[in-house]
């Protein structure tokens, strides 16, 4: 399996909480995403208890992550049928 930078094997508990606070520290969060700030800030929180296994923070990621993707899904459904009604009515978006 190729190395992503990050091998807990020869690490104490505490050093590995720290080197997977630094890898979730890491991921690049776009300003404004603020549920996926959220999720960040709440596993940086599980680590910060002495939490140091990958396996456990990549489990309480999925959760939050599925309803995301969930709300994601609907939004864009939303946005897809009101497109749909706009050009279907012959009225242009407002674009000021």
């Amino acid at each position: 399996m190729p190395s992503d930078g990050y091998d807990e094997s020869d690490l104490d508990d505490e050093a590995r909480a720290e080197a997977l606070a630094k890898v979730v520290e890491s991921w690049r969060i776009p300003p404004g995403a603020a549920m996926a700030q959220q999720i960040r800030a709440n596993l940086l929180a599980v680590i910060g208890t002495g939490v140091g296994d990958a396996q456990l923070v990549a489990d309480l990621a999925v959760g939050p992550l599925v309803m995301v993707v969930g709300r994601l899904e609907v939004a864009l459904a939303d946005a897809e049928r009101r497109i749909t009604a706009l050009e279907q009515s012959g009225n242009p978006p407002d674009e000021s």
